[in-house]
């Protein structure tokens, strides 16, 4: 009869061991993910339609925070002092790179050369530059504008519809919160 307790006491145990060992492996998964949410990427919901066909209100992305290099094409976020909604929008420009307008061809070119066009084709509307920095407007359609160091100069794929580099000028580096590394 004690060696049926036994037994019995004996499947017990091996059956808590096993709950102990998965909950304890679940908790420090779930760990891992809080820490790899707060420090490493972080999803976000797009608002708005500045980078249509790309990307258009709801979709999900999911930003890497740290650890991630800049390039031309890239999509990133970032916030502009002062304002707290964080916009989505691609990089043109990197450190050094001239940006011109070139107004009879209604086109980008970067150091002289016409820029990877991601924007959605129906052209620019007579009042693209209206709402923008006379300044920057003088500057992108005269000289260009140079980028300056730790600056990105960056647009939406829907230019008409984007509050970008074209009405503020170039944006800090340090201003940026992720670069968009999935869609889901």
């Amino acid at each position: 009869m004690d060696s049926l307790l036994d037994n019995g006491n004996e499947k017990k145990s091996r059956r808590l061991n096993l709950i102990n060992v998965a909950l304890s492996v679940i908790i420090v998964l779930l760990v891992l993910v809080i820490i790899t949410l707060l420090f490493f990427v972080t999803p976000m919901s797009v608002s708005g339609r500045s980078m249509y066909p790309t990307y258009d209100t709801g979709d999900k992305v999911l930003l890497a925070k740290v650890g991630y290099s800049l390039d031309r094409g890239d999509v990133i976020v970032f916030k502009i002092p002062g304002n707290d909604s964080p916009p989505i929008k691609r990089i043109v420009g990197l450190p050094g790179d001239v940006i011109y307008f070139d107004i009879d061809k209604m086109d980008y070119t970067v150091n002289g050369k016409p820029i990877d066009d991601y924007a959605e084709k129906t052209g620019y509307d007579s009042n693209y530059f209206m709402s923008g920095d006379k300044e920057v407007y003088a500057a992108l359609t005269t000289t260009g504008i140079t980028v300056g160091e730790n600056q990105l100069f960056v647009l939406g794929d829907n230019r008409n519809d984007s509050l970008d580099s074209h009405i503020y000028g170039c944006i800090e580096q340090d201003w940026i919160v992720g670069k968009v590394i999935l869609n889901y």
